[in-house]
């Protein structure tokens, strides 16, 4: 990729143009609002510097503080000049700061502020309008992240079309992601949307909050924390399964082997204990598992309610976005496991572990927005020539 131009390639200044001037100001101006945790005198590096080379380098594979800081080392001027980096005058080059410095500043962030930022501009640059969008709401440990409160619990929200991240929160010790439903949700216009959820959060309330407080509508799974709920559901299943074929069926071949998803549907009126707020439809989503040569192997049941009526949500919609929330871990959870080891960092001091995931989220983010499917592919050919990431954060 040809370089840009920068004071860097001009012969520059003591000060050069500044970061504002440079292509990626959409992504530097949200990283500016976050609030510096630093007592001013004596820093040598803007926050905005050391949180754009923590987004560069996070982009080129760095896992930890360390690598950041080695990452860091080999950045060409121009990114640098490009992240808002200190022009040093007597070596005559822009300085980037090291692995402590990146340690120290983002240890000691406000992570719930930097999760809200950058939410908040994730979401001005998701594809398409609220009301088009079927967002997913999932959690996850943290297993190398501990503290006196054991690990830490990260609950987030995503598009499911490319796993744009729209927020995260922590979950604070001694509670549970259901408690977080509207902590998450809160600064989010979702009108119109679908979400949706695994069954921990199937819930009055939450059903209720979803529906009534955000205006959207819910698609949940039901098992059995709701022990009476899943008794209902389960005599409909009977009865919607001998009662006739499937609404919808789709097949699937991989790795010799045929899975087939049938999926039934009935409206919630017709289901006697379907008492969940605002219930509109059920459905049943039955998997066959055969061999390719017709052998049965297995058989699983999803039995999953929704507040949107058929009209808008049909069979196939159902089976289409359930099945879209089980990708979830593919999309986010793996991702930062496999590209970024989040599960074996052992990154446990201050705001370190969330600050970590929220700039991981980010990547992922940019690097989705951007259509590419080949992730770890793609970071280690950015690790290999960091100005490969400049179309990315300059979109």
């Amino acid at each position: 990729m040809p370089g840009i131009e920068s004071p860097a390639l001009e012969g520059g200044t003591e000060h050069g143009r500044g970061a504002d001037t440079g292509p990626a100001q959409g992504l530097l101006a949200m990283l500016a609002q976050v609030s510096d945790p630093r007592d001013p005198r004596g820093v040598r590096h803007s926050l905005t510097a050391v949180l754009a080379v923590a987004v560069i380098t996070t982009l080129s594979g760095a896992k930890n503080h360390r690598e950041m800081g080695d990452h860091a080392d080999d950045l060409p001027q121009d990114l640098l000049w490009l992240a808002g980096a200190r022009f040093c005058p007597s070596h005559g080059r822009y300085r980037a700061p090291s692995g402590s410095t990146l340690y120290r500043v983002l240890t000691s962030l406000d992570a719930a502020e930097l999760d809200l930022r950058v939410g908040t501009w994730l979401r001005e640059f998701a594809a398409g309008s609220p009301a088009e969008w079927v967002v997913a709401l999932d959690g996850k440990v943290l297993r190398g992240a501990w503290d006196e409160n054991g690990m830490l619990t990260l609950f987030s929200a995503m598009l499911h079309t490319h796993g744009t991240m729209l927020g995260q929160v922590a979950v604070p010790a001694g509670t549970n992601e259901i408690t977080q439903v509207e902590p998450l949700l809160a600064p989010m216009d979702l009108r119109g949307a679908l979400i949706t959820a695994d069954a921990a959060h199937t819930q009055d309330d939450t059903a209720r909050h979803i529906v009534e407080d955000k205006q959207a509508d819910y698609l949940l799974t039901i098992k059995g924390n709701r022990p009476n709920l899943l008794k209902a559901a389960i005599a409909a299943r009977t009865a919607l399964i001998t009662s006739g074929p499937a609404h919808h069926v789709t097949q699937q071949h991989a790795r010799g082997r045929i899975n087939t998803w049938s999926t039934w549907t009935c409206g919630a009126t017709a289901v006697d204990g379907l008492d969940l707020p605002h219930a509109a439809q059920l459905g049943v989503i039955r998997r066959d598992v055969t061999e390719a040569t017709g052998q049965p192997l297995r058989k699983e049941f999803a039995i999953v309610v929704t507040s949107r009526a058929a009209d808008r949500l049909d069979a196939a919609g159902i089976d289409r976005h359930t099945r879209g929330h089980w990708g979830v871990e593919n999309l986010e959870h793996r991702c930062r496991d496999t590209v970024w080891d989040e599960d074996d960092r052992q990154a446990y001091l201050g705001s370190g572990p969330q600050v970590l995931a929220t700039l991981r989220n980010l990547a992922l983010s940019l690097l989705r927005r951007s259509g590419v499917t080949e992730i770890t592919r793609t970071v280690q050919k950015i690790g290999r020539n960091p100005m490969r990431a400049l179309h990315l954060i300059a979109t």
